[in-house]
């Protein structure tokens, strides 16, 4: 599908070169060259700080960032700061402002061994920072290309200043002696939106008190290559889970919710119909959302880290077959109880998520690719018996939810039961 998101183009690069002869344009055109560079569709900054779903029509603002060109062996010939707020006092030649670039701005001096160009923006300073490069700490495209992006910085605003990048060859124009180039800057993360949590056909009573975004890489570098080093999770082994939650997300707040609310809704038609009670975050139209570095999801690599998702579920009163089949009412607090659990800890159980498909109930489905610049946004999201624990990811759970994508891109997942 065509990106909708902050799409940028650099339209019309051009080596602008005065009149002369053939021989004398190739000399010159191997020295310096002018460079025309205009960015199209940008959005500027605003204040949002709201967690609707992402649409297709959403745009990526553009804050900040760095205009690069590169010679063929990774070398940076010219950088320039782009800055957002014309209160920013503009002291050298290498800084511009972003209005600057959405009208078209010429960029003289560039030299002629220059063959590609790339934008990082959206990045802070501790991540990126302009002085980096008037040092010389940067002197190649892949010194930026190791530098670090930090997961903490691409959840506020609806993520809608996540870090974008994208980098491309000059090619030769339509006009001879010309070059140009497009650029689409891409989200360097991806997105887990979940909308709403209903009750699987066993489960009659429950109460779902948080869900959580429990294995993830929490930085990633630029150049999007991810490092096992960099993987978090909280502690699986802990004999107390909710202690353990409660410590590890301290550090990660923006990958947990708690805000949930419980809604009664009438399911079926006819005589199939019945009461369920549904989950969904407490402000309407809203969901809960995840922003997360993408990796393919290896379900059966025993060395590979994936994303891992748990729902802490309370108060349930479930029906449970007996050795002859037959389903009986269970309050699961009240057993728990009896079987001597302390009272702040009886009746809770987790749902525990640690493989993602496409496909529905298919239990022999691909796992999921994981790329940056994707929502995945999960459907028919169900709790059910068999999938509840009293542990936080037990290495014998295999519980997976399938995924769809949209642009900035939307994928549709599905708890798989």
């Amino acid at each position: 599908m065509k990106k909708v998101l902050s799409m940028v183009a650099l339209g019309s690069m051009l080596f602008g070169l005065s009149a002369c002869s053939s021989e004398e344009q190739e000399i010159e055109q191997a020295t310096s060259g002018n460079v025309f560079v205009k960015l199209e569709n940008v959005v500027g900054p605003s204040s949002r700080m709201t967690e609707p779903a992402k649409t297709e029509s959403d745009a990526t603002e553009f804050h900040n960032g760095f205009l690069i060109f590169g010679t063929p062996k990774s070398a940076i010939r010219k950088h320039y700061q782009i800055v957002s707020s014309a209160k920013e006092e503009i002291k050298s030649d290498h800084v511009v402002l972003l209005d600057d670039l959405r009208k078209g701005k010429n960029f003289e001096g560039i030299p002629g061994d220059v063959t590609n160009v790339a934008i990082v923006a959206n990045v802070t300073e501790e991540e990126l920072s302009a002085t980096e490069f008037q040092n010389g700490t940067i002197r190649f495209h892949n010194d930026v290309l190791n530098h670090i992006i930090q997961l903490r910085n691409q959840h506020a605003d609806n993520m809608s200043h996540v870090a974008l990048y994208d980098m491309k060859m000059l090619q030769a124009g339509a006009v001879k002696g010309t070059m140009s180039a497009s650029l689409e800057l891409k989200p360097m993360c991806a997105r887990l939106e979940i909308a709403k949590i209903t009750p699987g056909p066993d489960v009659v009573e429950y109460q779902v008190d948080g869900i959580y975004l429990s294995g993830f890489y929490d930085r990633m570098p630029i150049s999007q290559i991810s490092n096992r080093e960099y993987w978090c999770s909280p502690d699986y082994d802990k004999e107390d889970p909710a202690a353990e939650l409660q410590r590890f997300f301290s550090g990660y707040p923006y990958l947990a919710n708690t805000d949930i609310k419980s809604v009664t809704e009438t399911v079926g038609e006819g005589d199939e119909a019945k009461t369920v009670t549904a989950f969904y975050p407490e402000a309407d139209g809203k969901v809960w959302a995840y922003p997360f570095f993408g990796k393919s999801e290896l379900r059966n690599d025993d060395g590979h880290y994936g994303l891992r998702l748990i729902v802490k579920v309370s108060h349930l009163k479930v029906y449970l077959k007996d050795e002859n089949g037959d389903k009986h009412l269970h309050d699961v607090t009240k057993d728990d109880k009896d079987k001597g659990i302390p009272e702040d800890k009886a009746g809770i159980r987790y749902l525990n998520i640690n493989g993602f498909v496409e496909e529905y109930h298919n239990t022999e489905a691909e796992p999921v690719q994981f790329y940056n610049g994707n929502v995945y946004t999960v459907q028919n999201f169900e709790i059910t018996t068999q999938n509840l624990s009293d542990r936080i990811m037990p290495t014998d759970i295999n519980v997976n939810i399938t995924v769809q994508v949209k642009p900035w891109t939307i994928k549709k997942v599905y708890p798989q039961i």
